[in-house]
């Protein structure tokens, strides 16, 4: 199985013989030494007459060819052993009954950017070997009832790019063996009851790029094979409890770039074995007590570019695996860290970068993180005192303190630099009063002269600026 899913992909962009464009099919060997015949510029009358042998033959692809519709006459083929079949951008508009009935071996069919709006039932019917389905940049509106029932041994469904907004409740009925389902830029706005009910030995589930702001609590019932879930760039602002329990396998959970408000009580209870969870991009700004219980083997938790401004150390209690938190480009201004708040002997990692922090309890962050390896605060406020503070009390437990992905040492030298010397200059403007640095000189012409401390400020500053 593993063969197909990593080796197909090659084989089609692969090609070992240069074909001209010519109204023919031609025989060559594919890369694998397989008999191969490619077809160009073609039409479904001529395949109903088509005459070669084909029981050597495992592999037929079709370019620029205009089919329209396939139906169980367009490929009046004898017993064959055709198991790859390639039709892409071919002008199909419609599947009829039967349409590749007489293709009984054959595993990876490729549909891809045609103009198929509608699956007619029994469309698929007598492919039970089929390994792969590619029907993705097409104009699919609606999944119906059975419509992929007779393809029991199917590992991968690819409906990418098409218009689905409505998947009917048996819809994926029969899929018993599908380990991966693209549904990334369609149209769906729910996530019915009990919608992949059918899919019970799915691994991978993508839903990106659609219009979903609503997930029914049991919309993954009888889920409990899937370990990766993407549901990014939708339009999802609130979780109810337990959305996600049926999901006790899954590994990683992405809900980047939704409209995520708050994290509701239990909202991820359930997901015992989740390690990966990504909620950046949202309008997240608080979390709910016990928001994140039940997530008793997270390590990465990525809440970056939120509106937090406030961040509690509590909402992350009980994650007692937590290796890596991302909590930068929000809008912190306060890192608090309670003394009922838990000790996080795992946390290892942890991005405050891009916040607005001018203070941080360092010693008090060392005592409730004791293992903490690296710390990012790019970006924040802190004054030159309570940075180069914090900065010699982490440095001497082993501790970096980053300014950049790489952490480099010159970095934090030049910003250390940067913020005392504003600083300095700032404390020197209030030492005098500079808003009377200027007499009026007794000569009208001579206008308005600068006072020489002034003028060592105004250096100071000028050269701060082009350093900048």
């Amino acid at each position: 199985m593993a063969r197909w899913i990593h080796i197909i992909p090659v084989l089609m962009f692969l090609q070992s013989t240069h074909l001209e464009s010519e109204e023919s099919c031609q025989t060559h060997l594919s890369v694998l030494k397989w008999p191969q015949i490619t077809c160009t510029n073609v039409d479904s009358d001529y395949f109903q007459h088509f005459d070669r042998p084909l029981n050597r033959t495992h592999w037929i692809r079709c370019l620029n060819c205009t089919l329209n519709v396939i139906d169980e006459k367009t490929f009046r083929f004898p017993r064959n052993n055709v198991s790859i079949l390639e039709l892409p951008y071919s002008d199909i508009n419609s599947l009829r009954k039967f349409a590749f009935s007489n293709f009984f071996l054959l595993k990876v069919l490729n549909l891809r950017g045609n103009a198929i709006d509608y699956l007619e039932p029994k469309c698929f019917s007598n492919l039970k070997r089929l390994l792969q389905l590619d029907l993705s940049s097409n104009f699919i509106n609606i999944l119906t009832n059975n419509i992929f029932s007779d393809l029991m041994n199917l590992d991968i469904l690819n409906l990418n790019k098409n218009q689905i907004f409505y998947i009917q409740p048996y819809a994926f009925s029969g899929l018993i063996n599908l380990k991966y389902l693209y549904l990334n830029n369609n149209d769906l706005k729910k996530l019915e009851d009990k919608i992949f009910a059918h899919l019970t030995n799915l691994k991978i589930l993508y839903i990106e790029h659609n219009n979903i702001y609503e997930i029914h609590q049991n919309a993954f019932h009888n889920m409990r094979g899937l370990q990766y879930l993407y549901l990014n760039n939708n339009s999802i602002s609130f979780l109810v409890q337990y959305n996600f329990r049926p999901l006790t396998s899954l590994i990683d959970l992405q809900l980047r770039f939704n409209h995520l408000r708050e994290i509701q009580v239990s909202s991820f209870n359930g997901l015992k074995n989740l390690r990966y969870l990504y909620l950046g991009n949202n309008e997240l700004s608080s979390v709910k007590p016990y928001g994140f219980i039940g997530l008793d083997s997270l390590q990465v938790l990525e809440l970056t570019q939120n509106y937090f401004d406030l961040i509690d150390f509590t909402f992350f209690d009980k994650l007692e695996k937590l290796h890596v938190l991302w909590l930068s480009k929000n809008v912190i201004a306060e890192f608090r860290l309670p003394l009922k708040a838990e000790v996080q002997t795992s946390l290892r990692v942890i991005d405050l970068s891009f916040n607005n922090l001018t203070n941080l309890d360092f010693r008090l962050m060392y005592g409730k993180i004791p293992n903490i390896k690296e710390i990012f605060l790019a970006h924040n406020s802190f004054t030159c005192d309570s940075f180069i503070n914090m900065f010699d009390y982490f440095t001497d437990r082993n501790i970096t303190v980053c300014l950049t992905f790489n952490c480099s040492l010159s970095d934090i030298d030049s910003h250390v630099d940067d913020i005392c010397v504003v600083e300095e200059v700032l404390n020197m403007t209030e030492s005098y009063n500079i808003t009377d640095f200027s007499i009026k000189s007794s000569s009208a012409s001579a206008g308005y002269m600068c006072d020489p401390l002034f003028t060592c400020v105004s250096s100071v500053l000028l050269i701060f600026c082009w350093r900048v």
